[in-house]
C-alpha cells in the first residue's frame, strides 16, 4: 500500500465477497476468497508507470521499497503476492480498454496497425499518391532471451497487440526455396542474418530473441519471438506478409540483409503478392556501406528515389531501449516475458507518438 497508515478497517456487507468490499475501498486482495494482504490501486498504478518508464525496475525492488516505507519486514512471498495482483490489475485494464475499443468501433485486431502513426497513415484527399507510400525497417535482437521451461506450469498468455503468432510465423518455415542459387546484386551469398546461434544457447533458451518491424518514426508495428534459432527467413517473411495484408502497396522496408532477403522473397510463397504490392526491400544505410558497390547501387537508400534522409536503422534505437527488460525476462514465466515486452513497447510507442512533431522538426527542418 502507499498510504501513510498501512492498516485501516474495511467493512464487509452481508454476503458480499471480500474482494468486492476491498475494491469498493480502493484495494485489491491477493487471493480470490479470503485475502489477508491487499494493495491499493494507487500502489499498483505507481508500479505500472514505474515499470513502463524504467523497464528494468523489478517487482522485488518495488515491494522492498513498500516494506521500508511502512516499517514492515520484507518476505519473499510479498513479491509473489504483488506479482499476482499486478497481473489482475493489468487484466482489469485490458478488459476496460477492450470495451472502450468496441464502443468506439476500434475492435478490429488490425486497427492499431491501420492507425499506428498519423504521419505515415494519413492521406490528404486530392493529393497525388506517394511512391514509396511508407518507409519501414525490420531487424532481430538476441538480448531478450527466455530460459526454456521457466515458469512452465503457468499456461496463461498475456494478450499482445504486437506479437505475430507462432503458427503464422511457421507458415514460412520452408520458404527459402532456391534463393541460394540466385545472385542478389553480387553479395547475397556474402551477407546473411544471424541464422545460426550457439548450440548451448539453443539448449538453454527457448526464446533466443525477438524480431520486429517499425515505421520510420520509431513506432513499433509487429514483433515475433525467435524460437531456438537466430534470424531465420521465416521471421521477416511473416513480417512482410502482415504488412502487405494491412498496408497494401508501395512499401519500402529496410533490413540488414535486404539484398539477400529480396532473393528469398522472390521465391517464397508470397512472392506474387509482394510483386503485386510493389514491396521493395533495401539495405539499411549503416550496414549498406559494408556491401559491395553493385549491391549498394541497387539496395542502398542513398541511391534510391523516395527514401530521403532515412537511414532505416530504427530498430537499433528500439533495441537499445528494450534491452533494459533483459534482466527481468530471462527467468520470467512466459506470461511475464510477453507482459514486460508489451509494457515497454506500448510506452515506447506513446513516447514516440508524443514526440512526432518535435522529431519531424529536428530531422527535416
Amino acid at each position: 500500500m502507499v498510504d501513510s497508515d498501512p492498516r485501516f478497517t474495511v467493512f464487509q456487507w452481508g454476503n458480499e465477497l471480500a474482494n468486492v468490499s476491498l475494491i469498493r475501498n480502493g484495494l485489491l486482495g491477493c487471493t480470490p476468497t479470503s485475502p489477508k494482504l491487499a494493495f491499493t490501486f494507487q500502489a499498483l498504478q505507481l508500479y505500472h508507470q514505474l515499470q513502463q518508464h524504467q523497464s528494468s525496475f523489478s517487482i522485488q525492488a518495488y515491494t522492498k521499497v513498500l516494506c521500508v516505507l511502512h516499517g514492515v519486514t520484507y518476505w519473499p512471498h510479498f513479491q509473489n503476492q504483488f506479482s499476482m495482483m499486478f497481473d489482475v490489475y493489468l487484466a482489469i485494464l485490458c478488459t476496460i480498454q477492450s470495451r472502450i475499443d468496441q464502443a468506439l468501433g476500434c475492435g478490429d485486431p488490425d486497427w492499431r496497425l491501420q492507425h499506428y502513426c498519423p504521419v505515415c497513415m494519413f492521406k490528404q484527399p486530392g493529393e497525388p499518391l506517394l511512391i514509396p507510400s511508407s518507409l519501414k525497417a525490420m531487424d532481430g535482437n538476441n538480448s531478450t532471451k527466455w530460459m526454456d521451461r521457466t515458469g512452465h506450469t503457468d499456461h496463461h498468455v498475456f494478450p499482445s497487440a504486437y506479437m505475430i503468432s507462432r503458427a503464422d510465423v511457421d507458415t514460412f518455415k520452408d520458404d527459402h526455396g532456391n534463393a541460394e542459387h540466385h545472385n542478389g546484386g553480387g553479395c547475397a551469398d556474402t551477407w546473411q542474418a544471424a541464422s545460426a546461434v550457439d548450440e548451448d544457447t539453443v539448449k538453454v533458451f527457448k526464446q533466443t530473441g525477438i524480431f520486429l518491424s517499425a515505421c520510420r518514426h520509431g513506432i513499433i508495428l509487429t514483433c515475433a519471438e525467435m524460437l531456438h534459432s537466430g534470424e531465420l527467413t521465416k521471421y521477416p517473411l511473416a513480417m512482410i506478409n502482415k504488412l502487405i495484408s494491412v498496408h497494401s502497396n508501395d512499401q519500402v522496408i529496410g533490413s540488414d540483409i535486404g539484398c539477400s532477403l529480396s532473393t528469398t522473397l522472390a521465391v517464397s510463397s508470397i512472392a506474387q503478392m509482394a510483386r503485386a504490392a510493389n514491396v521493395q526491400l533495401i539495405v539499411n544505410a549503416f550496414h549498406g556501406h559494408a556491401h559491395n558497390h553493385m549491391c549498394q547501387l541497387q539496395y542502398h537508400p542513398l541511391y534510391l528515389p523516395g527514401t530521403g534522409l532515412e537511414d532505416f536503422e530504427t530498430c537499433e534505437c528500439i533495441f537499445s531501449s528494450s534491452n533494459a527488460t533483459t534482466a527481468l525476462v530471462h527467468h520470467a514465466s512466459y506470461l511475464h516475458y510477453i507482459q514486460y515486452l508489451e509494457l515497454h513497447f506500448s510506452q515506447w510507442d506513446a513516447d514516440k507518438y508524443a514526440e512526432l512533431s518535435t522529431s519531424l522538426h529536428f530531422r527535416f527542418v
